[in-house]
């Protein structure tokens, strides 16, 4: 597996999520494979400061926040942050009903990831968000 380089740097990926030993497990198998370099927010409100202080390129959100998490999602889309509007964003959860799953198709989800969740699924994930954006390295 090549090494994806945006700009001559690892691409830089918010992850928003709750839980501690699953925040820490992604941060360390992306930069142990050197996926990325991750930029962890325990929230959406936490992750908004980032988002509007930090160019990044992809991001993984936790819909443990419910509608605070489509929320954030919905002013991506609308260009309200610092961040480009059409960045790849992948969801995680432990499950959604029909509704939400109209939703985040509306919101342009690139992926969904159901927990509990499998390291490889996780890479997989990671990978597809960053492939349009990136040069192999």
């Amino acid at each position: 597996m090549a090494n994806l380089i945006i700009s001559g740097r690892l691409p830089r990926i918010l992850l928003v999520e709750p839980d501690t030993l699953v925040r820490g497990t992604v941060a360390a198998v992306c930069r142990d494979l050197q996926l990325g370099d991750v930029v962890q927010a325990v929230s959406c409100e936490s992750a908004l400061r980032v988002m509007a202080d930090e160019s990044l390129d992809a991001c993984i959100l936790s819909m443990a926040d419910g509608e605070q998490c489509l929320s954030l999602l919905a002013r991506l889309r609308q260009g309200e942050l610092g961040c480009p509007a059409d960045m790849p964003v992948a969801m995680t959860a432990a499950g959604i009903d029909a509704a939400t799953a109209a939703r985040l198709k509306e919101l342009r989800i690139r992926r969904l990831l159901l927990k509990p969740f499998r390291i490889r699924d996780l890479v997989a994930t990671v990978e597809a968000l960053l492939v349009a954006t990136a040069v192999p390295g």
